[in-house]
This record gives C-alpha cells, sequence and structure tokens, in this order.
C-alpha cells in the first residue's frame, strides 16, 4: 500500500508531531509513505531517515498557488501510483475535493482521509467548502461531536482514533532528579490563541516565589506572542532579582527537557509528552482548564484530547491553587506524575495509534470484490434498529467474506452512501432497483419484522416483489436474518408461501420464524436459523458515554433508568402502566430516567413520557450511541426489538415490553438472550415494579447469562453468513 501524506509546514507543533509519529509507526508496519508539506524541521529529520518528500509552497488564500499545488498532488497520483492520500490540514483536503475523477497511471481509484487534529473558525461558506474524505477521523470524541454539529458529518463516518506518544522517546530519566528547585515548564505554540497559560503563570510567578517556594519557570515554544511573553518574563526576573523565568523558543530535544521537569502546565500533545516522561501534569489552555490531570478527572481528559475542552476557562486564581498543592507535597507530584504516565501507557499508544489507523486504510483501500452483494431492508428511513443492522451485518460481512463487494437499498442513499461507505441507491427508484439487481450476484432481504402484515400489507408485499424481482433478473434471491410474521390474512400467507419457496436460501432470526414458515408448509431444506446482524454493531468509541453525558447536560453521579417508548393506539394502557412504574422505581432508588427514541415516530410519545415520567429526552445520532447510553443505565425497558438487542449488546438487564400480543420479535429475542419479557395481557404497574428491582438485584449474574447467549447467537450469524457466501460462489462456478 502506497500512502502520502498531506499537511502544511512540518516545523513543530502538536499536529506535526502527531503526522511525524504516524510515518514513522507506519513505515515499520510495512507502508509505504511519502509526505506532501511546506517543509521544515520536522519534514527534514523525516527525510533523514529516508522517507520521501515532496516540497510545496505554503497553502494561502491565493487561487493560483492552490492551483498549482492540486495540480503536483494529482501529478503524483497519476504517476506515483498512490493508492491513499491522507490530509491533516484544512486547505490540504480541500484541495481533494472532486479526487473521485482522478485514476492512477493503472486505472485505479485512489482513496482519502483526513484526520481533523483541532477546532477551526468556521462560518458557513467554510463549513461547505471544507472536504472530509472518503472517511475521517478525529483524535477525540468531543472533535467528532463538533465535526457533527459544525459540518453536519454523520458520526458513522468519523472514526476516532486518539494520539499516540512514543513510549520509547518520551520516559521519565533512569536516574533521580536532581535535588534543587522545582522546575515547572510551559511549551506549546505561543500564539494567541493557545499561550494563555503561559500568560497566567508569569502572573502568579512572583507571589509563589515570594512564599518560600524555590522555583524555576521554562516557556518553550514559538509564535507570534513569543516577544511579549519575552517581555513579560523580563519584567518578572528584574522583579525577583534573579532569572526564575527561561525563554526556550523552539527546542530540538523535547524528551530530555521533559525529563528534567517536575511539573508541566499546558494541554494536548506536549501534556501527553510531559506525562509520558513522569512530570505532573496540569492541563491549563485557552479552551479550557481541568487542573492536575488524575484518576479522577482522565476519563475527561482523554474525552476532549487533554485539551479541556468545555470547561471552564483558566484563572489565575484556580491555576495557582493547583501549583500550590504540587509544590507543597512532593508526594502528591510522584502519585499524580505515576498516574498520568499509566494514562498515557493505556490510551495513547502510539504503536496503537498507527495500527488502528492501518486498520482505516485497509477497510478504505481493499481489492475489488469478487461478487456483490445487494441488500435491502429499512435502511436510512429514520429507524435506528434498522440502521443497526445495517452497521452490523456490514461489520460480519468483513470479518466473514471480506471478498465481498456490496450496495444496500435505502430511503436516504447519499446520506447512506456517507454513512456507511458503501455505494447506495433509492429503495423506491424501481429503474435504479433493477440496475442494481443486473449487476449484482444475489440480493439479500432482510434483517428486521419486514414479512409481516400488522402494520399494513403494503411493506409485505413490497418486500416480496423485490424478491421475485431480483429472481427474474438473474440475481439469486435471499432472505437473511428476518423475522417472519405477525402474518393475519389468507392472502399474506399464500404469497409468502409462493415467494419464499422459489428462493434458495432462507435465513430466519428466531426459532418462532421458524416455525412460522414450517406451518406455511415453505420446504425446511431452505430454512436456516442465523441471528440478527445488530449483534456485530462496532462497538463505542471509549468515551463516548461520557460524550453523550455532555453533550445532554447529565449528571455524572446520578443512577440511570432507560426507556424506549413506542407509540401505541391512544386506547392502549400500557403506556400509562408503564410511566406509572417507572416514577415509582426512579423515586425509591433515586434514579434518573432517560427517554430515547428509536423512530422518528415514537419522538412525540418519547417527549410525553419524559414529562409523565419526570425524566429527560436523550439525543443519539447513531445506533452505536444507544449501546453507549443503554451501558451507562442501570436497566433499560423496552418496546421496541432493537433497543432490546442494543441493550444486551450493551451489557445492560433489560424488558422487553411488547406493544402487541400477537407481535411474537420481543419475545423471541428475550427468551433466546435471557432477558426478561412481559406481555401486555399480563402487565401491571405493581408486577412491573417488582420485575425492574428483581432485575437490578440480579444484575451481575444477568450479564454473565447474556454474554453466553450473545456469544451463541454470534456464532450462528457467523456460520449463516458463510453459508449464504458459499452458496454463491458455488452458484456462480457451476
Amino acid at each position: 500500500m502506497k500512502v502520502l501524506m498531506l499537511t502544511d509546514a512540518m516545523d513543530t507543533g502538536g499536529a506535526e508531531t502527531h503526522v511525524a509519529q504516524l510515518i514513522r509507526g507506519l513505515k515499520a508496519l510495512g507502508v509505504e509513505v511519502a509526505l506532501l508539506s511546506g517543509g521544515g524541521r520536522l519534514a527534514d529529520a523525516l527525510e533523514a531517515e529516508g522517507i520521501a518528500q515532496y516540497r510545496v509552497p505554503l497553502p494561502s488564500h491565493r487561487l493560483f498557488r492552490l492551483w498549482r499545488i492540486r495540480q503536483r498532488i494529482r501529478s503524483l497520483v497519476r504517476t506515483q501510483g498512490f493508492d491513499l492520500l491522507h490530509a491533516h490540514a484544512r486547505i490540504p483536503a480541500l484541495l481533494l475535493r472532486g479526487i473521485a475523477r482522478w485514476r492512477r497511471a493503472d486505472g485505479g481509484r485512489v482513496r482519502t482521509l483526513v484526520t481533523t487534529h483541532a477546532r477551526f473558525a468556521s462560518n458557513r461558506l467554510l463549513s461547505r467548502l471544507c472536504y472530509w474524505g472518503d472517511r475521517t477521523l478525529a483524535v477525540s470524541e468531543d472533535l467528532r461531536s463538533y465535526l457533527c454539529d459544525t459540518y453536519r458529518l454523520p458520526a458513522e463516518s468519523i472514526t476516532v482514533i486518539p494520539n499516540g506518544i512514543d513510549g520509547t522517546r518520551f520516559q521519565p530519566s533512569p536516574s533521580p532528579r536532581r535535588e534543587g528547585p522545582v522546575r515547572i515548564l510551559f511549551a506549546s505554540r505561543l500564539d494567541g490563541d493557545c499561550s494563555l497559560g503561559a500568560k497566567l503563570l508569569l502572573r502568579i510567578l512572583p507571589a509563589l516565589c515570594r512564599g518560600g517556594y524555590d522555583l524555576r519557570l521554562s516557556i518553550a515554544g514559538g509564535g507570534d506572542a513569543f516577544d511579549a511573553l519575552r517581555e513579560q518574563a523580563d519584567t518578572v526576573n528584574r522583579a525577583l532579582g534573579q532569572t526564575v523565568v527561561e525563554m526556550l523558543h523552539r527546542v530540538e530535544d523535547m524528551p530530555a527537557l521533559l525529563r528534567e521537569q517536575d511539573i508541566f502546565v499546558g494541554v494536548s500533545r506536549c501534556a501527553m509528552e510531559a506525562a509520558a516522561c513522569g512530570c505532573a501534569v496540569i492541563l491549563c489552555g485557552n479552551e479550557g482548564y481541568l487542573g492536575i490531570l488524575g484518576r479522577e478527572n482522565a476519563k475527561q481528559a482523554v474525552h476532549t484530547n487533554l485539551c479541556g475542552r468545555g470547561c471552564p476557562l483558566p484563572t489565575a486564581d484556580a491555576l495557582e491553587a493547583d501549583l500550590r498543592r504540587l509544590l507543597e507535597d512532593a508526594d502528591l507530584r510522584q502519585s499524580c506524575a505515576a498516574e498520568c504516565r499509566s494514562l498515557i501507557r493505556t490510551r495513547f499508544s502510539a504503536d496503537g495509534m498507527c495500527r488502528a489507523t492501518l486498520a482505516v486504510y485497509h477497510r478504505l483501500v481493499s481489492p475489488p470484490p469478487q461478487k456483490i452483494l445487494t441488500v435491502g431492508g429499512y435502511f436510512g428511513c429514520g429507524n435506528l434498529g434498522d440502521d443497526a443492522i445495517l452497521r452490523g451485518f456490514l461489520e460480519l460481512l468483513h470479518q466473514t467474506a471480506p471478498e465481498l463487494g456490496v450496495r444496500a437499498l435505502t430511503g436516504s442513499p447519499r446520506k447512506s452512501r456517507r454513512r456507511f461507505g458503501i455505494p447506495c441507491r433509492s429503495r423506491k427508484n424501481l429503474p435504479g432497483i433493477a440496475a442494481a439487481f443486473l449487476s449484482s450476484h444475489a440480493f439479500l432481504c432482510g434483517g428486521g419484522s419486514l414479512l409481516q402484515d400488522l402494520t399494513s400489507q403494503r411493506s409485505l408485499f413490497y418486500y416480496l416483489g423485490l424478491l421475485r424481482l431480483a429472481r427474474r433478473l438473474g440475481c439469486t434471491p435471499i432472505l437473511y436474518a428476518a423475522g417472519i410474521g405477525p402474518l393475519e390474512k389468507p392472502a399474506s400467507r399464500r404469497a409468502c408461501r409462493s415467494t419464499l419457496s422459489r428462493c434458495p436460501y432462507l435465513s430466519l432470526r428466531d426459532p418462532d420464524s421458524m416455525q412460522a414458515l414450517q406451518i406455511l408448509d415453505v420446504d425446511p431444506a431452505l430454512l436456516h436459523e442465523g441471528a440478527d446482524a445488530a449483534l456485530f454493531l462496532p462497538p463505542p468509541g471509549e468515551g463516548r458515554g461520557q460524550t453523550l453525558l455532555e453533550e445532554n447536560r447529565l449528571p455524572r453521579n446520578r443512577p440511570f433508568l432507560c426507556v424506549v417508548p413506542r407509540a401505541l393506539p391512544a386506547t392502549s394502557p400500557l403506556s400509562p402502566l408503564l410511566f406509572a412504574a417507572v416514577r415509582v422505581v426512579c423515586q425509591r432508588h433515586g434514579m434518573l430516567p432517560l427517554l430515547l427514541a428509536f423512530s422518528s415516530a415514537d419522538e412525540k410519545i418519547t417527549r410525553v413520557a419524559a414529562r409523565e415520567c419526570g425524566g429527560r429526552v436523550v439525543r443519539v445520532r447513531e445506533a452505536a450511541d444507544a449501546v453507549a447510553l443503554f451501558g451507562l443505565c442501570e436497566l433499560t425497558l423496552c418496546m421496541r426489538l432493537h433497543a432490546l438487542i442494543l441493550a444486551s449488546v450493551a451489557g445492560c438487564p433489560a424488558i422487553g415490553l411488547p406493544g402487541d400480543a400477537r407481535d411474537p420479535k420481543i419475545r423471541a429475542f428475550a427468551l433466546g438472550a435471557g432477558q426478561e419479557f412481559l406481555s401486555p395481557d399480563e402487565l401491571t404497574a405493581a408486577g412491573l415494579v417488582e420485575r425492574m428491582e428483581a432485575c437490578m438485584v440480579d444484575a451481575p449474574a444477568r450479564r454473565v447469562l447474556l454474554g453466553e447467549s450473545l456469544a451463541e447467537m454470534r456464532k450462528k450469524a457467523r456460520k449463516d453468513l458463510a453459508n449464504i457466501a458459499q452458496m454463491i460462489y458455488n452458484k456462480e462456478n457451476d
């Protein structure tokens, strides 16, 4: 694989150091990497290590210069045969717009990736101009949320890969620290937007020195504010009658400098490097103040890439108070330094960063598929559960049969293409559907309760019609991980029996669905038991739950009970009984109810439920967010099947509450997974309260049972998809 990294200057800074570390790590993993940049100290060091360099003028707002750089990139793609272009700055990324039309000399397509290292100043025009590649990376969860909110990127298209610190370069000194003054370091790019910590240190330093502390402060970095800070440092030194502050400008050997320090004040990558070298760290930056880094605030620090974004802004009083704590207690300094170093080793490994990035590369740059599948369902129609099925199916396919290509029929093709990274067509465009079938080897219809007439017959005949059309166009029709029933009308049962009997493979997600087809006299040899693909939904990123709490302004010190309601007829007594039971349990146990809508049709009842239960409506961007939310809860009440499935994936005890006694899907999954289930016919407020409290008491044992049950379901699903892949290959080779 050949990768071209693109950025601005490679002189100094956190993003530039990240790029250099990533290039070295990828080269060690066997990737052929080159760098296109405006040059600089780090670029020279990489060139000395044998990394191919392409120097261009620094990007600016001059259109002719931008055009020249873009032409240079295009020429390199054509002549050097790069498989992937990875941009690390906004203007280089912008120059890649329209790259889908570019081709290498061998005719292959080049893919793009963009990493976001910080928040950019933005407006409506800039947000439309920015380009985010085939896939976007962010170095922290809060930046992922920022991209979704500001640039309206689909959450599924963004992967969070934290910064990586090389533990072999950044490590504590093997010899004991020398006696003498306590050494404090502030290191950063010294521009106006990132030098507030240095200004505050210079403001409080005279009071600390006059208070009896023996200190030495070093300020390292270059930028627009360097001269002003140097003047302020000279004033402090004159006032104290000795050289207490040293201005270092840019530092060539940062690890050596950090090993000499006791306390580091700053944020982001410099704070990570200081922690790796055994310094106690105070997170103080222009975007927020988190204070002394330790076990108590580690999750919040990781959530913001050790930048403190979203926290109160720094003040001289807060910084002075934390410095005094560390100065007065050497044992506290040592314990904080040990906790900081442990955090960096476990959460900010350079090797982990490079391997995670390489995994994204492999997903983007894959060989041409040997066979093409078209998958159809209720995808892209505003239902979180159905989108979880598609996301989980793509993950399962990558694990089981990565040589198969896939396209999807969805309700929102453009958005789904960006979200899931696969070609998509409208599920309502008949010519487009026919064209997809003509160029596919198989059509997989399923995921969810598609074949039922409880809501209406229209959707039933729509999906049966797709299976018939695929068969007539020479595309193998396959029912995949489907739920069957209820089928109450004779015409529905006849249509299902007639259509499904002509499919060569029928995969069912539960025993009840298999029994329903056996009752219809469908050939048992066609029936195979699988499992719902949502079980393979990729796990939420570490710290995603913390992000959800902050985005929804939820307290961190209260237990949560989650409720996923469903819109029901006004005459149904289920909702009032549910709300009453939730109020009782939450009042008894001091819990906060969280209400989550899995479908756009449920938003109204979700708001009503929040008012009735005294709870909060939580908005999520993707199915993985729901898993993160369930992971924070003591119990979940589910009126939607995929809420029950995702709660089980999160290891959260749950109770399934179907809205209609005739609907078997929630009961079937609850019995298979070891979760609780209550039929509407037997539901009372007192009975539900009793069952909820029993679930919370038995939570540890239930989590063990859930893990075993889901492992068995996933095993069936893998075998099921492997059988389908083998059947497709055998059919094409016959």
